[in-house]
């Protein structure tokens, strides 16, 4: 039967609605019992949410959530409802916020150095623990790529973090432009000789960047004035030093088909540095977001991607992500809950 398109667009229509109301529910359950809140930073109004865990369960631990790149919602776009349904049914709670400019959170993370990021954390960890009760023993940190130059510098005894879960993070900033400069080249089909081409720009990009002041910023430019200037500000962020420092239980989870940051170098790293405190774990049909690999399968997501997500549900995470998190997570020495 041919469609026109008319029949096509409305089709069209009443599927994105159809999703959008699926979407609706899917957050509104996975959303029950969740608290509102807000907390400072200096002068910035961070505005998001804590859960608590489901079935009024007391609360084993809470989980503050570091975001990545970009201008990250509180809940990732949907993205992390995905890990905290399951979390919350073993009895954790959770901790995330709008980055600073984003919701209804005041400031600008693009204002932000790793360093900045870093007080932000901890002003959420001393506001969590304030006002629910926690201690540093059950108080962890679960960050995500970016916040891979966040978490392990206060993945150590000097702050009030008992444990601390890192989700596709790369040691050096520049490294993983490079590899995902290779990669994007290589998705678009570019010849090798073009790839060569595209890291050579990169490389004398890299040079230009690590001497740039802000007078130095090129109005005819891609890239944006702030963007250009939190480059300048973060080009040089390295997680090797930080890494030495670790000295609280810390779980570390690359994806063995991550396109974003090189995985299986970063996992290959603590197999010759092994640290008594970190575990390490390089999982099967998982992206950088530990997301299904053979359903998402790009270096970034957009609508369909998003759809995608409700329409998969908890079947859109790699089959081995939340479980060997679930895992960890029960054989760390907590406390008793907290009623």
């Amino acid at each position: 039967m041919d469609i026109n398109i008319s029949q096509w667009k409305w089709l069209m229509t009443l599927w994105l609605t159809i999703s959008s109301f699926i979407l609706f529910l899917f957050i509104s359950a996975v959303n029950a019992n969740a608290q509102p809140v807000t907390f400072y930073d200096g002068e910035n109004k961070l505005s998001g949410v804590y859960l608590t865990p489901l079935q009024n369960q007391p609360a084993k631990a809470v989980l503050v959530f570091v975001h990545g790149d970009g201008a990250q919602t509180y809940d990732a776009d949907g993205y992390y409802e995905l890990i905290w349904e399951p979390l919350r049914a073993k009895g954790y709670a959770v901790l995330s916020w709008d980055k600073p400019g984003v919701g209804d959170s005041s400031g600008n993370w693009l204002n932000q150095t790793m360093s900045d990021r870093q007080q932000e954390v901890m002003a959420a960890v001393e506001w969590v623990q304030q006002t629910y009760g926690f201690t540093t023993s059950n108080t962890g940190l679960i960050g995500f790529s970016q916040a891979g130059w966040v978490v392990p510098e206060l993945s150590n005894n000097d702050y009030k973090v008992g444990f601390a879960v890192g989700v596709g993070f790369a040691r050096n900033w520049i490294d993983q432009g490079r590899y995902y400069t290779r990669v994007k080249h290589q998705l678009l089909g570019s010849s090798k000789a073009d790839t060569q081409v595209a890291i050579a720009q990169y490389n004398d990009e890299v040079r230009f960047f690590k001497s740039a002041l802000r007078s130095d910023y090129r109005r005819n430019s891609d890239m944006s004035r702030q963007r250009f200037l939190f480059v300048i500000k973060n080009i040089n962020s390295d997680a090797s030093s930080a890494y030495t420092k670790i000295n609280i239980p810390t779980l570390l989870l690359w994806g063995k088909d991550d396109l974003n940051v090189d995985a299986k170098t970063e996992f290959a790293y603590w197999q010759q540095q092994p640290n008594p405190f970190v575990t390490t774990a390089l999982l099967d049909d998982a992206n950088h977001g530990l997301l299904d690999a053979k359903h998402f399968s790009g270096q970034s997501y957009g609508i369909k991607d998003l759809l995608k997500l409700v329409w998969l549900g908890e079947d859109a995470m790699a089959s081995t992500a939340i479980p060997t998190l679930l895992s960890w997570l029960e054989q760390l020495p907590l406390p008793d809950p907290i009623k």
